[in-house]
Formats: structure tokens, C-alpha cells, sequence
């Protein structure tokens, strides 16, 4: 009898069991979800709006959003920038800039990448390795052989402001200047005093670069790259080989190269390697002709949103730290594709074409302005600070694509970020659920205006 009972008992149980499992999963997945600190959580904006810049296309979709011949005129301005630095005499950034520069870091607290604080031996150091005597001594022409960055300081170590507060510490290496893609033009002012560093001017920046990640090049060398016909990568990390299947670098959008050959599925193209000596020796690689295209790619929504989405979900980079893009870098490389040469900052990207200003407006008046005057996909939208690509509208508001760190919080009263750290799609009010939103922390509080990139009709 007893043992009947029992048998009856872990019947029972079993079957109530079957019963909560429903409400024990759900309970799982609330709290799976809700446990999490609020930085943890997702922003409303990324569930609600669709991640896909393809969804934001209106109309014909290989319609031409920069005419032909407004394009090839962009074109012809683009090469002379872009291969400007091989048009140099001498440095573009003097003896005061190299001063501004250790001035600067002297002036400030950081921190190392342990987070104890940088020594002022740690920046006299580097002051001498700068080598800052022999600026404007070398003048040599280059091109870059592989990704690499721009340093301020001659050091791949960082230099972080206050760990502690929110946008002082990781990532943000302040030493960090800008990423630059392999086959860039590039002029070089001198050298470090131990030869590792090279202070160098691309058309839109300067630092030191590794002098590894670099080949000097001659006269025969410039004329034939700035006279052949360009492609361009349409997409990240795309490895190139040479024909002996060699690796050499990955190809990431913006990347340019001379076209050597097209086939079906390939295109030959050359690529730039440094010799034993430091020159430049031209290699010959096939890439796949679906990622490498033509330059300058055809203007249309299709082909800008195709870019767009390659970008989305890529982590937020700092001046391109970790090989990672931050807005203007993002800005920058979606146009790189299509003939449109951007500065590297926001502040200046804001000022290439037609500016609209937005300042003084309320915040609906804001956003009718970009509905009426903005055109999807070629319009920055511009804040202090921050540039944002408009894609269009969603259920009657703007939609943005920006690559962006976070949204500005408070924490008991003090400052502080719900981490985004990545390229997404949102609103012009990204966090405005947020219980803590910072009274300065909704987008359009301090959107400025818009950019319409020229010879749109």
C-alpha cells in the first residue's frame, strides 16, 4: 500500500512539473532578460526599427542618387586629394605641430594600458624618439602595404584620459589618429631616431606609421598607379593573396587598387609590397570581382545601402582603434566606394557639401526639416562631436545609421553611458525609454543640421 502511494506521489509530481514547465521557461526567459544591469539591456530603437538598410529604399532602387556626370566630376576631385601626399615637396605639418602635440599630452593625466598612470619620463621618452630635429629632412614619397594606423606619439601603446568616467577610458586611445587602407599615398617628413617609426601625411591626416607597414616608391611607380584604372572593396576582410597564394593583407571597404585584368568571376589587381630594401615591389592578386569593384561603383540606393549594410553590427573603434571604425570613419568609407572623398572628422564632413542649419529649432520642427530637406542615404545629419547617415523614414519619423559608443545616462546622479558600441539604425531619440536618460542625452537635443553631399537633384 505504502509503496503504491509513492508511486501515485511521483506521478503527481511529474505531472504538475509538465504543467509549470510553460511558466518556469517563461519566468527563465523574463528573467534571462531582465536580470541583466541597464546597461545590459538593449535599446527600444534596435528592436523596434528594422537593422537593414535595404528596408529603407524607396522608390526604383537602381535609380541614381548622384548623377553620372555630377560623379564623374567628384571622381576627378577625389584623385587629385587622394593622391595628393605624392604631390608634396614637403611636410604639410610643421615644427609647431609636433610642439601642439607633446604640449597637449603633457597637459593631460593618462593612463597606460594597465590603467596606472602614464610617468612624465614615459612622454619625454617618446619626445626623443620623435626625433623632431630631422622633421622635413627625408621627404620621401610612400604607400602604405598593409592597414595601419596613424599615431600621434610614436608608440602602438595607448594613452587613455580618466578610466573612471564614462568616455575617458577604453577605447578611447587619444594617441589614436586614424586608420589608414592598404595602397594609400602617403608622404613621409623623417624618421624616428630608431628607424621603427615614420612621421607620415595621408590626404586627409598625419602620424606615425610603423615604417614595416610601408614602401617608399619612385616616379615610374606614381605615374603608373595615378594614371591606371581603380577598383575598390566593397567589403571587410577580404584576404588577398598573391598568385602564389601567398597572404599579404585583408581587403576592407575603401580599400583602392589598380585594376589589372578583369576575368569572369576575378580581377587582377596590384598590390603594393615592401622589398628588403624598403621600396616598393607590385605584386599581382585575384580578388573575387563580387567584392571588388569598379571605381567609382554606381551611385544608386541599391549600391549605397549594400555598403550600409556591410557595416552593420561592426564594433565601435576609436580613430580606428583595434582596426574598428567610429562615426566619421564609418561615414568616410561609405563614400570611399563611389568617388566621394570625406575629411576623416565629423566637424569638417559636416561642411562638405550643402549644410542646413538646424540650430534654435524645437524638436519636432527638427525633424520635419530632415523629412522635407534630407535625401535618403546621401544627407549627414551633424551634431558636435558626431555624424549620422539619414536612411529615410519610419512610420513618420527619421532613421539614422551611425556607428556610435553610447547614449549619455545618469548613474545616482552622476554621468555616465548605455553602451552601443557599434553601427546601428535608430531613431533621432535613441534611449528615450530609458528611465535614466540623461537630460542631455536624447540625439535631437543636439543635432545641428544636415549635409547634403553635392549635385543631389
Amino acid at each position: 500500500m505504502i509503496a503504491m502511494l509513492k508511486h501515485i506521489f511521483r506521478k503527481l509530481t511529474l505531472i504538475i512539473l509538465i504543467l509549470l514547465m510553460p511558466v518556469l521557461f517563461n519566468d527563465l526567459a523574463f528573467s534571462s532578460e531582465y536580470d541583466k544591469s541597464p546597461k545590459e539591456l538593449q535599446i527600444e530603437d534596435l528592436k523596434r526599427l528594422p537593422q537593414d538598410p535595404f528596408f529603407y529604399l524607396r522608390e526604383n532602387y537602381n535609380k541614381r542618387l548622384i548623377y553620372q556626370d555630377d560623379q564623374l566630376e567628384y571622381l576627378s576631385e577625389f584623385r587629385k586629394l587622394y593622391f595628393s601626399p605624392w604631390s608634396q615637396s614637403k611636410p604639410r605639418h610643421g615644427i609647431d605641430v609636433q610642439d601642439w602635440i607633446f604640449r597637449h599630452f603633457a597637459q593631460k593625466k593618462g593612463y597606460a594600458e594597465n590603467l596606472r598612470p602614464r610617468s612624465d619620463q614615459w612622454l619625454d621618452d617618446l619626445k626623443t624618439e620623435a626625433n623632431l630635429t630631422d622633421l622635413g629632412r627625408l621627404n620621401q614619397k610612400a604607400v602604405t602595404v598593409r592597414e595601419t594606423n596613424l599615431r600621434l606619439l610614436p608608440t602602438n601603446k595607448p594613452f587613455f584620459y580618466n578610466p573612471d568616467l564614462p568616455g575617458e577610458g577604453y577605447p578611447f586611445d587619444h594617441i589614436q589618429n586614424s586608420a589608414v587602407h592598404t595602397g594609400e599615398p602617403i608622404f613621409v617628413s623623417h624618421l624616428s631616431v630608431t628607424g621603427e617609426w615614420a612621421w607620415s601625411e595621408t590626404s586627409y591626416a598625419a602620424g606615425w606609421i610603423k615604417i614595416h607597414d610601408l614602401a617608399f616608391v619612385d616616379d615610374e611607380f606614381m605615374n603608373r598607379w595615378t594614371s591606371a584604372p581603380l577598383g575598390v572593396f566593397i567589403e571587410d576582410n577580404i584576404p588577398v593573396k598573391d598568385l602564389k597564394d601567398s597572404f599579404h593583407f585583408m581587403g576592407n571597404t575603401g580599400t583602392i587598387l589598380p585594376v589589372k585584368k578583369k576575368y569572369i568571376s576575378k580581377t587582377g589587381v596590384i598590390i603594393p609590397v615592401r622589398d628588403t630594401d624598403g621600396n616598393v615591389r607590385e605584386v599581382t592578386s585575384l580578388v573575387n570581382a563580387r567584392s571588388f569593384k569598379k571605381h567609382p561603383v554606381s551611385a544608386t540606393g541599391w549600391n549605397i545601402a549594400m555598403v550600409c549594410n556591410s557595416f552593420m553590427e561592426k564594433p565601435y573603434g576609436w580613430g580606428g582603434y583595434l582596426g574598428n571604425r567610429d562615426c566619421s570613419a564609418t561615414i568616410r568609407d561609405i563614400f570611399l566606394p563611389f568617388g566621394i572623398w570625406l575629411p576623416r572628422n565629423s566637424a569638417a564632413q559636416s561642411e562638405s557639401g550643402i549644410n542646413l542649419s538646424l540650430k534654435k529649432m524645437g524638436d519636432r520642427t527638427k525633424s520635419l526639416a530632415i523629412l522635407r530637406e534630407g535625401k535618403p542615404f546621401i544627407t549627414l545629419v551633424n551634431k558636435r562631436g558626431h555624424v549620422m547617415l539619414y536612411l529615410g523614414s519610419y512610420r513618420g519619423e527619421p532613421v539614422i545609421l551611425h556607428n556610435t559608443w553610447g547614449l549619455k545616462t545618469l548613474d545616482k546622479g552622476l554621468e555616465s553611458r548605455k553602451i552601443i558600441g557599434k553601427t546601428v539604425i535608430t531613431s533621432l531619440k535613441p534611449g528615450k525609454e530609458l528611465v535614466d536618460i540623461h537630460p542631455e542625452g536624447l540625439l535631437i537635443d543636439s543635432i545641428t543640421g544636415i549635409t547634403l553631399l553635392g549635385g543631389i537633384k
